[in-house]
């Protein structure tokens, strides 16, 4: 290669780093086969193949709230934390397994957002987004955060749904007031309260500590 040439291409390479997302792209697949399929098996239930129809139609509804409303929370996380997601993609899988979403393997079960399995009553698309923001948010944390934190010394003996959904929970307030999105943080929390370790671990993000506390532990 000429040595013009190669300079070049070396400062393409850079620019194109220099100016890469500091968060990741975030596409959405369905996972019928081998995951839903065999999920039929091992949970011993049906899955209506008429809600298959409706998922394959409605993935780039999901994805396109994703883009418009998921994305600047990343932004907006990083910005706060001046950490980066370890990651440049993340890719989600979308089931109809009646299973709960997950980080790790990266499932979001969306049978709370069709028409067939909700009886034509699907929760808004932003709880979607909220939704699959938190899954992400258990990567960025686990990496983000130290092992041993004062905070985490203080709650150690806590549920472990409680104790390892305070940081997420204090990041995902963090992004949601700086978007200026208050009323879908308070739709959020009050859907998550229902479950008692769930309630706790906002009670303590909310009313003990304070957001902030937990945030600063990250950065």
């Amino acid at each position: 290669m000429k040595p013009f040439a190669h300079l070049a291409v070396c400062l393409l390479v850079m620019a194109t780093s220099a100016f890469a997302e500091p968060y990741p792209r975030v596409p959405f697949i369905f996972g019928y086969l081998p995951f839903d399929q065999s999920c039929e098996q091992w949970t011993n239930t049906h899955i209506d193949p008429q809600g298959y129809t409706e998922l394959e139609g409605k993935i780039k509804a999901f994805q396109d709230a994703w883009n418009r409303d998921g994305a600047p929370l990343l932004e907006a996380t990083v910005a706060e934390t001046k950490k980066p997601f370890p990651y440049d993609e993340m890719i989600v899988t979308l089931t109809l397994c009646r299973i709960s979403s997950m980080s790790r393997p990266l499932l979001v079960n969306v049978r709370p957002y069709l028409d067939g399995p909700t009886n034509q009553h699907p929760r808004a698309m932003r709880m979607f987004v909220g939704d699959v923001f938190h899954e992400l948010l258990h990567l960025y944390v686990i990496g983000a955060r130290p092992k041993q934190t004062p905070l985490m010394e203080r709650y150690k003996d806590e549920d472990p749904l409680v104790k390892y959904h305070l940081h997420l929970d204090a990041v995902m307030k963090m992004a949601y007031l700086k978007l200026h999105r208050e009323d879908e943080l308070r739709e959020i929390i009050e859907f998550d309260s229902r479950d008692p370790p769930y309630r706790k671990a906002w009670h303590i993000v909310n009313d003990v500590e304070g957001y902030e506390a937990f945030v600063r532990e990250l950065e």
